[in-house]
C-alpha cells in the first residue's frame, strides 16, 4: 500500500477531515489561552451569539487565506466539527479521532462494520463500542467497506482480546467482512432478531449489562440517541414496533428476568405506543419510559435522565456533547466512537441546518459553565458538531459555541 511521509494512506477525504480536526484542537487553545472569557468580544451570554465564531473579514494572514485555516467552520473555542455530508467518511474520521494510532496510543481490540444503509444494525453495534469490548463502528457503503475503510481498518490494527472472544472484527447485518481478520458475524432476519442475537453475544462476552434499552425499529429520529448511550454504557438495545412487540424481544426479556436487569423504553407513545409498552411491562419486572415530545426534546430527556446507573444525568456544567441532525441517523451512529472516551459526549439533536431547537438551547444554557475569579480552574463544556455546513451551518454553530462558553458567574446569573 502506498505511503506518504511514512504515514499509511487513508484516503484524501479522510486526511482532510482529520487535518481539520487537528486544526480544531489547535484553535481551541489558540483562542482560549491567555484570554479572559469575561472580556468584551469573548462570546459570553448577553453578547452577539455570532461573535463567538465570526471570522475575520476576507483577506490574507501571513500569506494564507483566512477561510482556508478552517475557522470558524471547523473550530471555535467550544466546538469541533467533523466536516462532511457522507456518514461513511464521518465514521472513519470519528474512529481515527477516538483511536489516533498513527502516533502513540493503544489500538482498539476490534472494529465493528455496519452497512451505511442499516441504522438499526448501527444502533445494535454501538453497544460493542464501549469498554471492555471497545469496537468502534465503521460504516460500509452497501455493506462493503470502501478502499478508505479498508485502509482505516489496517491503520487501527485491531488486535482481538479475551473480551472480544478473540475476534478482531464484528459485523452486524448484511456486511462483507474484510479478509485477513478473525470475524464474529451477528445476523438476523429482522431488526428484532438481529438485536437479540447481538444481546446474547454481549451477555456471553461481558455478562449482564446494567440496563436494557428498548427503542422503535420504525422511527430512527426517536431511536438514534440509544446508539450514543449504548456506546457510552455498553447497555443492550432491543427493538419494538410502534404497536406490536416482536416475539424475539419478548422471549429475550422473559428469559433475562432473573438477571434483575431494568428495562427502559426510549421515546414517546408516538414511537412506542401505550399498548406496546404494556406488553413489554408484562415481560419484565422493572420498566420505565424516557421520552420527549419530539426528537430534539427526546434527546434532551435521555441526556438529563438518571435512574441508578442508567442515563447520562448531565444536569450540571463540565461535559461533552455531540450535536447531529435528527433526520440523519447514520451521522449519529457514525459519531458514536467519540462517546467512548475523551469528554464522553452525549447526543443532542437538531432538526434543521440553520436553527438550534429551543429545547436544546434552553438545556445548554441551563448547564452553561461559569467561574468566580479564575477561569482556568473552572469546568468546561465542549461540543462536537457532526456534519458539514449544509447539515449544520455556521450560524447554528455560533449559537452552540456561545451557549457552551465559560462566563463569569455574575454574567451567568443574567442569562434568561
Amino acid at each position: 500500500m502506498p505511503e506518504a511521509s511514512g504515514v499509511p494512506w487513508v484516503g484524501l477525504g479522510i486526511l482532510v477531515v482529520l487535518t481539520l480536526i487537528l486544526a480544531a484542537f489547535v484553535a481551541h487553545f489558540f483562542f482560549d489561552v491567555g484570554s479572559d472569557p469575561g472580556d468584551e468580544g469573548s462570546g459570553t451570554a448577553g453578547g452577539d451569539a455570532g461573535s463567538a465564531v465570526a471570522p475575520t473579514p476576507p483577506g490574507e494572514v501571513g500569506g494564507t487565506s483566512v477561510t482556508s485555516l478552517g475557522y470558524p467552520v471547523v473550530a471555535t473555542r467550544n466546538t469541533t466539527r467533523i466536516d462532511g455530508t457522507d456518514p461513511v467518511e464521518i465514521s472513519l474520521a470519528a474512529a481515527l479521532a477516538a483511536y489516533p494510532t498513527t502516533g502513540p496510543g493503544t489500538p482498539p481490540p476490534a472494529v465493528s462494520i455496519v452497512s451505511a444503509e442499516d441504522w438499526q444494525a448501527g444502533i445494535v453495534a454501538a453497544g460493542f463500542s464501549s469498554q471492555p469490548i471497545g469496537s468502534p463502528i465503521l460504516l460500509a457503503p452497501s455493506g462493503k467497506l470502501s478502499e478508505d475503510g479498508l485502509s482505516v481498518v489496517e491503520q487501527l490494527d485491531p488486535t482481538g482480546s479475551p473480551t472480544t472472544g478473540l475476534a478482531e472484527v464484528f459485523t452486524f447485518g448484511e456486511v462483507a467482512p474484510p479478509s485477513g481478520y478473525g470475524v464474529k458475524a451477528v445476523v438476523g432476519s429482522d431488526p428484532a432478531t438481529l438485536a437479540v442475537n447481538a444481546a446474547e453475544l454481549k451477555f456471553g462476552l461481558e455478562g449482564a449489562p446494567d440496563a436494557i434499552l428498548v427503542v422503535s425499529s420504525e422511527d430512527p429520529e426517536f431511536s438514534a440517541p440509544a446508539a450514543t448511550w449504548a456506546a457510552r454504557s455498553g447497555d443492550v438495545v432491543l427493538f419494538t414496533g410502534s404497536e406490536e412487540v416482536p416475539d424475539p424481544t419478548i422471549r429475550f426479556l422473559k428469559k433475562k428476568q432473573n438477571a434483575d436487569v431494568p428495562v427502559f423504553v426510549l421515546g414517546p407513545p408516538e414511537a412506542v405506543s401505550a399498548a406496546a409498552f404494556a406488553r413489554l411491562d408484562k415481560a419484565t419486572d422493572k420498566i420505565e419510559r424516557v421520552a420527549g415530545s419530539d426528537p430534539a426534546a427526546n434527546s434532551v430527556a435521555l441526556v438529563t435522565f438518571s435512574s441508578d446507573s442508567f442515563g447520562w444525568n448531565l444536569n450540571d456544567p463540565g461535559h461533552g456533547y455531540t450535536v447531529a441532525r435528527s433526520d440523519r441517523p447514520m451521522d449519529t451512529i457514525a459519531s458514536t466512537p467519540l462517546s467512548t472516551g475523551g469528554t464522553w459526549p452525549a447526543l443532542l439533536l437538531t432538526d434543521s441546518s440553520s436553527k438550534l431547537p429551543q429545547v436544546v438551547l434552553d438545556y445548554l444554557l441551563d448547564v452553561k459553565p461559569g467561574y468566580d475569579t479564575d477561569p482556568t480552574r473552572a469546568l468546561y463544556n465542549h461540543v462536537w458538531i457532526i456534519g458539514g455546513e449544509s447539515v449544520i451551518d455556521v450560524d447554528q454553530q455560533a449559537v452552540i459555541d456561545d451557549a457552551a462558553e465559560l462566563t463569569p458567574v455574575e454574567t451567568l446569573n443574567t442569562v434568561p
